[in-house]
């Protein structure tokens, strides 16, 4: 059975560019939700950085997206703006809404 995969990535963004990641993550959310398997995606921000999470049907789902040219090239301007970033990805056990 596939499980629901959730992609958690934390990053630092100069301060002076945080109005610029913000309208750039927006244009990128708007295509990822379009891809295959995509569920939802969060932005949140606390005082060190953003942390993005996106959660994906299963986790061929999220690789496949992950290891595309179109991933890769759409996201360019969030690589650009940030200064530091970690990824992982959590098996989610349960979900509320």
């Amino acid at each position: 059975m596939a499980r629901v995969v959730r992609a958690e990535l934390t990053m630092t963004v100069a301060a002076g560019d945080t109005a610029e990641f913000e309208r750039e993550w927006n244009l990128v959310a708007a295509w990822v939700r379009e891809q295959p398997g995509c569920l939802r995606q969060t932005l949140c921000r606390d005082e060190s950085g953003y942390v993005l999470t996106s959660d994906w049907e299963s986790e061929d789902a999220f690789s496949a997206f992950e290891r595309s040219n179109a991933q890769h090239s759409i996201t360019e301007p969030l690589r650009r703006l940030r200064r530091s970033a970690r990824m992982r990805t959590l098996k989610v056990i349960a979900h509320w809404e």
